[in-house]
């Protein structure tokens, strides 16, 4: 059944990526996969409930992966930091999660919504303990604000490079550049003593 309901969630992963999640219907589901409409619905109570086991199947398989490259490294290593986020990179572009993001928030589905929202703050969570890791405790006051900065700016670096038609291969360009700018940031803000958001948060 595992392995069924694995496959129902690729499948209709890339008639999301091909046609649009709003675009794609049940009925589409169905046929592509080759189920009945029943099992679907032993499966999952909606197409958004599968949109969301599609992001699931995502960040699981990505977390194991960020997790892998730490195994026996330092943590404090910003270039494992790095190699993670060029994982969390690619696998964004390869499974274009960018593009559903975007067309579930264009949506009126106030759950799809609450869990884009859900998962940009488990990203943020994840940015922000690992610059613990990098950066040290002594800057921990400040690096909630870094990692709310770092996310527009890795976010937007990667938008406009794409935009300018660079191949997947300069992904570790834009992760270098956009880290090197970190490193000054985290700095900067900590220098200053100036603090915007709590930790705690």
């Amino acid at each position: 059944m595992y392995n069924r309901k694995q496959n129902v969630i690729k499948m209709a992963h890339q008639l999301f990526i091909e046609k649009g999640f709003q675009a794609t219907s049940i009925q589409d589901i169905l046929d592509y996969s080759g189920i009945s409409k029943g099992t679907f619905y032993n499966y999952f109570s909606s197409k958004n409930e599968l949109l969301i086991g599609i992001y699931k199947t995502i960040y699981k398989q990505l977390e194991k992966d960020r997790n892998d490259l730490l195994i026996g490294r330092n943590p404090a290593d910003i270039d494992i930091f790095i190699k993670q986020l060029e994982l969390q990179m690619i696998s964004n572009r390869k499974n274009k999660l960018i593009a559903l993001y975007e067309e579930v928030l264009a949506s009126n589905d106030a759950d799809l919504k609450q869990f884009v929202q859900n998962a940009r703050l488990k990203s943020l969570h994840w940015y922000f303990n690992r610059f613990i890791d990098i950066f040290g405790e002594e800057k921990r006051p400040y690096l909630l604000d870094c990692a709310i900065m770092f996310q527009g700016i890795i976010q937007y670096n990667l938008l406009y490079n794409r935009l300018a038609n660079e191949t997947g291969e300069k992904i570790s360009r834009v992760v270098g550049y956009s880290v090197a700018r970190l490193v000054k940031l985290v700095e900067e803000v900590a220098e200053s003593g100036n603090q915007l958001h709590e930790p705690n948060l």
